[in-house]
């Protein structure tokens, strides 16, 4: 049996602030093989930032991994700075949210896209920046127009996007993650960074950690799916299957309030347009998080056992080598309509 490119089995983020300690991730089991593509979506401090930080090596000070988390066979919790420098940006890459406070503002973008190449593969700085104009002509930014010494502040959000892409993809690394890379991009331009990503990863067989809020991205970039909140997987499985089923209220609730799950309901708005179904309450502070179901709150299902203990991920359904995932005690009576 081919062994997993990355692998979590009961990984956990533990912060320590002053004499409190609490998980920011919890228990994640993900494995992701080479070549395939998964999603992981959620709200807003759910914990998917955080757990592409832990794969990264990049968590903030006062943070450090629990639990088993490997690429390729190797342990990474606990690895030192030095190992993560080889590793990182060699072996996998990120793409960031924000490109302009992830670009170098005081370097050219064909200095930057060349580093890794310099540090990581030993090339020479004329074979690095021929490379670096290479790419950028890949990225849909061609010479002459987009010069290897112009500036972050000298280009667009959609064109610092792809440079962003053009770095990460450098060293031709065997991850790719992508924390949201079309938040702050119009629509258009959207578009054309999702199938620019899509392109690469067809030729290059890379994998791919796509994070990101819009779950109509994620039907159409991903092979498998795992919705996170409260710092938990709450919901995993083959992107079709969980969509088709979405046994957790919670994963309901996010379909439900995008666009694509609200023009497939019943509710409109006077002008006819589809009405948002939002989500009650907010996602729990990592420090007030309950012992029992985290969306027990929020959720217009829960029942007494839910707010008695933390559902366990359990089989909802099997297809081959990708089991359909839940953390919930009534999963199959909730398969309601949006």
């Amino acid at each position: 049996m081919t062994k997993p490119l990355l692998h979590m089995a009961g990984m956990s983020v533990e912060l320590t602030a002053g004499k409190s300690t609490v998980d920011i991730v919890c228990d994640i089991d993900l494995e992701l093989n080479r070549g395939e593509r998964l999603g992981i979506v959620g709200e807003s401090g759910s914990g998917k930032s955080m757990t592409a930080l832990a794969v990264m090596g990049l968590l903030p000070q006062r943070m450090r991994v629990r639990g088993e988390l490997s690429f390729d066979g190797r342990n990474l919790a606990g690895l030192g700075e030095a190992d993560y420098c080889g590793y990182r940006g060699r072996r996998t890459a990120m793409i960031f949210q924000e490109p302009m406070t992830a670009l170098n503002p005081v370097k050219s973008i064909g200095a930057q896209i060349a580093e890794g190449r310099r540090l990581h593969l030993g090339e020479t700085k004329a074979d690095a920046e021929k490379k670096a104009r290479a790419l950028l002509d890949r990225v849909g930014l061609p010479a002459p127009r987009f010069d290897l010494d112009l500036y972050p502040h000298q280009l667009s959000g959609g064109q610092r996007q792809r440079v962003m892409i053009a770095m990460a993809i450098a060293c031709e690394p065997d991850l790719l993650i992508a924390d949201e890379p079309t938040t702050a991009l119009d629509v258009t331009v959207q578009a054309q960074i999702l199938d620019l990503l899509d392109e690469l990863i067809e030729d290059t067989g890379t994998a791919l950690m796509l994070i990101t809020h819009d779950l109509g991205v994620v039907s159409e970039m991903t092979d498998r799916i795992a919705v996170m909140y409260a710092g938990r997987i709450i919901e995993t499985g083959r992107t079709d299957d969980v969509f088709a089923r979405m046994a957790h209220p919670y994963a309901r609730g996010l379909f439900a309030a995008s666009p694509h799950g609200a023009a497939l309901g019943s509710r409109h708005q006077g002008d006819g347009r589809p009405r948002l179904n939002a989500i009650p309450g907010i996602v729990p502070d990592p420090f007030g998080r309950p012992s029992h179901c985290s969306f027990a709150d929020r959720c217009s299902f829960a029942e007494a056992d839910c707010r008695q203990a933390i559902p366990a991920l359990d089989l909802i359904n099997s297809d081959g080598n990708v089991q359909h995932r839940a953390a919930c005690f009534h999963p199959r009576e909730r398969m309601v309509a949006p």
